[in-house]
């Protein structure tokens, strides 16, 4: 069938398939050792070398009675990887793989493998590496100590290696050392072995049920002796907490598995088995694969010595003589060139199984179900097609500009850590482990290969070296010993190196690929122009007219006129690429939040919202938006409709004695804003609130007159500005000001005048606050922030939403004159009711082409946590994305001729018809799974006031009004907005 298709391949043998031929083939490569080169690919898997010369880059062969398709193409790698894995699911394991690793995370399929791996995603996060840090230090000390008498000797350092992580996959993931852990190591290696020499017997049927050969008996007794082994090692930490040594059973991996075991729900429980195979999967994989990887490395380095020092260079430019820390070690750009070109010449994994779960057609061939697929890593990785005819040579330089540019944005190029959803869930501590060791190596010693290394790569689980690694060592002179100039030397080749060369190498970058932009300018970037040019903006009016982007971000505007819809633009020495073009936008923001976060908050936005909802990252911010969308769900919205029309009642009666007379609406509509979000999330009232919103619009200020203000190296630290130091009292006295607010609810309780602190948001934070279960309880200054996000987005969003629809109703009376006509119709003189609200199909269009014109935020910051690729472009790992609104919203391209009109029938169709269905076109409250909680209830609010103010007044701007918006966090009247109001009633 398949040779029909064009797929050839070696001819199949009676029961044994190809596995003689492959055995013979593999025992005579492994027989002899190579030249020192690094095209090793027909040492280590000759017979697809073979066959792929023969047969081409897909082939069929047989492991003894089952069909395996061989696969080098990386266009059907790529379809395989990334698919669903019902599609192409992992192969059953081996009798031998299944001793090893068991049916842990490596094997496991479907609801199983997604239970285990969001326990392993849950140890492997970002802080978590960070907290393991200091164990992987504190591992290489210990070896480096033992190193110490070794200088100028010959050391192995494979076993050395080996040793160093076992003891630190011990310490991070099991909270033990290598010596509790060592007979599981041992036997592991040993069944390691037992399942190389097998890979390729054959099982012959009924042969194999009536006699077992030893390795069969071996390899069972191995896996019986680990279980035990593993068994005790759990048992001793159930003992620390039933004797009260400890409190839980622990955060690391051993301590979930554990509280997972003990689990009272079965869907969440685990056996003894997946116990064990859990353990036995990270005890191996955890060390053999940052074995081989440090290994060959370290080859490397120390036959290329120009690379050699190239790393070191770097090592000590960042850290020094001090122990690397995690915000340097993501700065080691030269390592991670030479850690990749090493991942792709001595690539630990050999291959990757899977299976046909159907009949499926995969480009123009179609696969039966049940048919197995080895991807053949190291065909693409030694691929003179792929990576030029200097493919076999040692050349890091290929990533300099991150792995999409040097694969030619083809992910199935380069693939040691696997692709798509079940990549390696250890990649990332792999490598950072692997650059703490490195980073450590080379400060303490300069490494050349020993005249006794014979070249020898064989593959057994992971490809090792045969004979061991055999290198020579030399003691560097220490820096804590030189000259003090020589100190201050390295600090300013750090310096130019952060201010000066990553700055200009990232400019030169984006430049390549197409994105242009003001040049970079020393420390400041183009922070003193982006001032200059908003001062001048911002120091007089404008007419009387929609067309507001140029005055409120005059340097995009200017920017992108020049440079086009996405340039590079530089806040100090940070990039930041400003994007405008809808598809990118919609990428950007509809995209995984771990692709894209947000980006940290600079200091004076942190005085604002702190760690709340919008600046919260990961874990945090999904425990605390599940809060928020609780507080604000349907129901809870309908509940908070009568506080809402009794603070409008309130600022209406007061409104009865200006008839006629100008009235400043921003200023009434920021009263009343403040009392509807004390009321409805607070259950207080804006009194009890009005020193918060004082301090907060205090910061609010504070943080836009220092928004393009370079922070200055060193400077900063010795020295505080009048800001910094008004801001730090103003977040001391808001919090004060909220914990009194939290406590008087907390009393109410503690007296018996209510029985529990609420169903408010207040309510469900002061709750969270006195959770019992430390997973879900806030900490003091989380509840503090999630108060200051509420109160300041809560009135400013919705404050800014209503002035600038008054002030739009005001000028252009016949829209509302149509919306007072619908208000009437629907409510007539009667308060409104939510249910009658979902009908006001007039003010909706009204409220969005309000947000388009006047949007409340001027756009969205994210970054980059990797190196990704969005739409064509490749972008650099902790790159600054600046999401423009004002741009895409004010782009005659998008809108028409008409852009800068107010024509609320553009939404008469609903938002998707008026973008052409094109969501990054308008998105006022962001856009995917970051949207704005509040959007719903903003709304609300926002139909309620209006339709409560036009069943009541005719509007009319006033005289005295001097078109002048500015950007503070939301867009504001910089003079206010004042109207005169007529009445509709004889008795107003």
């Amino acid at each position: 069938m398949l040779n029909s298709q064009g797929i050839k391949g070696p001819p199949y043998r009676f029961i044994h398939g190809n596995n003689r031929e492959i055995a013979k083939m593999r025992q005579e490569a492994s027989s002899k050792p190579m030249a020192l080169t690094h095209d090793i690919f027909p040492k280590v898997q000759p017979h697809i070398y073979s066959w792929i010369n023969k047969y081409g880059r897909n082939y069929l062969y047989w492991n003894g009675v089952r069909a395996e398709l061989v696969i080098s193409e990386p266009e059907l790698v790529k379809e395989i990887l990334k698919n669903s894995e019902k599609t192409f699911p992992k192969r059953k394991p081996t009798i031998y793989l299944s001793k090893l690793l068991g049916n842990g995370l490596v094997t496991v399929e479907g609801e199983k493998w997604a239970k285990q791996r969001k326990l392993a995603n849950y140890v492997f996060h970002g802080e978590s590496l960070k907290n393991m840090t200091p164990a992987v230090i504190a591992s290489v000390e210990t070896m480096l100590q033992k190193w110490k008498g070794q200088e100028g000797k010959e050391i192995e350092v494979f076993n050395e290696f080996r040793l160093l992580t076992s003891e630190v996959i011990s310490r991070t993931a099991f909270g033990s050392s290598y010596l509790e852990g060592e007979k599981v190591f041992a036997m592991l290696n040993k069944l390691s072995i037992i399942m190389s020499r097998n890979l390729y017997n054959t099982r012959i049927p009924l042969i194999n049920k009536l006699w077992k050969p030893a390795d069969m008996l071996e390899s069972e007794e191995l896996a019986k002796e680990i279980q035990d082994c593993v068994m005790k090692i759990v048992k001793k930490r159930e003992d620390k907490v039933v004797n009260g040594e400890a409190d839980s059973f622990g955060n690391d991996f051993l301590g979930l598995l554990v509280n997972a075991y003990h689990d009272s729900d079965k869907n969440n429980k685990l056996s003894m088995e997946d116990l064990v195979d859990e353990c036995k999967t990270f005890y191996f994989a955890g060390q053999d694969t940052v074995n081989a990887l440090l290994a060959w490395t370290v080859l490397l380095l120390a036959i290329h010595g120009d690379w050699q020092d190239k790393a070191r260079r770097e090592v000590i430019g960042i850290f020094g003589n001090q122990n690397p820390q995690p915000e340097g070690i993501a700065k080691l750009k030269t390592m991670t060139m030479i850690i990749n070109e090493t991942l792709r010449l001595y690539s630990s994994s050999n291959g990757m199984l899977r299976r046909v779960g159907r009949d499926v057609q995969m480009e123009k061939v179609v696969l039966p179900a049940n048919i197995d697929l080895l991807i053949a890593n190291a065909v693409l990785h030694h691929d003179p097609q792929l990576w030029g005819e200097d493919v076999h040579l040692f050349k890091p330089d290929r990533f300099a500009e991150g792995i999409a540019k040097a694969t030619n944005y083809n992910a199935a190029a380069f693939l040691p850590f696997g692709l798509g959803p079940r990549t390696c869930v250890g990649m990332t501590f792999a490598t950072t482990e692997t650059k703490i060791a490195l980073s450590m190596i080379l400060q303490r010693y300069a490494i050349t290969l020993s005249p006794a290394y014979v070249h020898s790569p064989i593959p057994v689980i992971s490809l090792q070296p045969q004979h061991g690694i055999q290198i020579k060592m030399s003691a560097l002179v220490k820096l804590a010993i030189l000259l003090p100039c020589s100190l201050f030397l390295v600090a300013l080749i750090k310096f130019l190196y952060d201010y000066l060369w990553i700055p200009l190498r990232l400019q030169h970058m984006m430049n390549s690929q197409g994105i242009k932009g003001p040049p970079y300018a020393f420390i400041y970037g183009n922070n003193k122009e982006a001032t200059k040019t908003t001062n001048e903006a911002l120091s007089k009016p404008m007419a009387l007219r929609h067309d507001i982007f140029p005055r409120v971000q005059p340097h995009v505007y200017s920017c992108i006129n020049r440079y086009g819809r996405n340039y590079l633009a530089w806040d100090g020495k940070r990039p930041e690429l400003v994007i405008t073009e809808p598809e990118l936008v919609n990428e950007v923001l509809k995209h995984s939040v771990t692709t894209f976060p947000k980006r940290k908050p600079t200091f004076f936005l942190t005085g604002i919202f702190g760690n709340g909802l919008v600046t919260a990252l990961g874990e945090k911010w999904v425990k605390q938006r599940k809060l928020a969308n609780y507080a604000f769900h349907g129901e809870s919205l309908k509940n908070m409709t009568p506080a809402v029309i009794a603070s409008v009642e309130t600022m209406l009666e007061k409104w009865k004695g200006y008839v006629g007379k100008e009235i400043e609406v921003y200023h009434e509509f920021r009263l009343l804003t403040s009392e509807v979000i004390s009321r409805t999330a607070f259950g207080s009232s804006y009194l009890e609130g009005e020193k918060i919103f004082d301090m907060l619009n205090k910061l609010s200020i504070i943080r836009s007159r220092n928004f393009f203000e370079t922070r200055i190296p060193l400077i900063n630290k010795f020295w505080k500005s009048g800001d910094v130091l008004e801001s730090e009292e103003l977040s001391k006295g808001i919090q004060d000001c909220v914990m009194k607010i939290v406590k008087k609810r907390e009393d109410k309780v503690v007296n018996g005048e209510v029985d529990s602190f609420g169903n408010d948001f207040l309510g469900l934070l002061v709750n969270a606050y006195h959770d019992s279960d430390e997973n879900n309880r806030l900490s003091t200054e989380d509840l503090v922030d999630e108060c200051k996000t509420f109160y300041f987005a809560g009135q400013d969003t919705v404050n800014s939403l209503i002035a600038w629809i008054v002030f739009l109703l005001a000028i252009h009376g016949d829209w509302q004159e149509k919306a007072r006509r619908e208000v009437i119709e629907i409510f007539g003189n009667q308060i409104p009711n939510s249910e009658e609200m979902s009908k006001l199909k007039i003010m909706t269009m009204i409220i969005y082409e309000t947000l388009r014109l006047y949007g409340p935020s001027n756009g969205m910051m994210r970054r980059t946590e990797s190196d990704v690729q969005l739409g064509k472009l490749i972008l650099p790992a902790n790159l600054d994305l600046l999401v423009i609104h004002s741009a895409p919203h004010h782009d005659p391209q998008l809108w028409g001729d008409d852009v800068h009109l107010f024509k609320p029938e553009r939404f008469a169709e609903g938002i998707a018809k008026a973008t052409n269905y094109n969501a990054g076109v308008f998105c006022p409250f962001g856009l995917g799974p970051r949207n704005c909680v509040g959007t719903n209830f903003a709304t609300m609010e926002t139909k309620i006031v209006l339709s409560m103010i036009l069943q009541r007044y005719t509007i009319y701007l006033s005289p005295t009004y001097v078109h002048s918006p500015i950007p503070y966090i939301t867009v504001q009247p910089q003079h206010g907005i004042q109207v005169i109001l007529e009445s509709l009633h004889n008795d107003a």
